[in-house]
């Protein structure tokens, strides 16, 4: 059976909740979108949106049909919270463009996470490495926009 690439950019880099919802979804490596930018959604979960001059680090899955099922349902695809389109992203390591499956926000209003969410989502990144330099985006939204 093959895996198809997941870019997780907010809570699922966290590495116990995906494997709780995706058991068996392999880990892969750091990668960036280049011309997207984090944000909370109105909903508080985490969104991403285009935006020149920025870039969205997060980290790629290899996910099996039962992880998308499992993720869409959980996404609230159905419902409209999130769809799931293709892009493509760069791995950090070695600047390999990849096409991936990744969840946008069908809410672009600005909210603040749970204190929980906001957690799952730090925690993910540190998790999964993402540079150190970035962590502080994602922090910054713990209140709300940092603008």
């Amino acid at each position: 059976m093959s895996s198809i690439l997941y870019f997780a950019y907010g809570s699922n880099m966290n590495l116990d909740q995906m494997a709780m919802r995706c058991p068996g979804a392999e880990l892969g490596p750091v990668a960036r979108l280049h011309g997207w930018k984090y944000f909370i959604n109105g909903d508080g979960y985490a969104g991403i949106e285009q935006a020149e001059n920025a870039e969205v680090l997060g980290c790629l899955w290899a996910l099996q049909e039962k992880h998308w099922r499992a993720l869409d349902h959980y996404e609230g695809v159905a419902g409209g919270y999130y769809e799931r389109v293709e892009l493509e992203v760069e791995q950090v390591a070695d600047a390999a463009s990849v096409l991936c499956w990744v969840y946008l926000s069908c809410n672009y209003q600005y909210g603040v996470p749970t204190p929980r969410y906001q957690q799952a989502v730090v925690d993910g990144a540190r998790q999964v490495k993402l540079p150190s330099d970035y962590v502080p985006v994602l922090e910054s939204w713990a209140n709300g926009c940092p603008e």
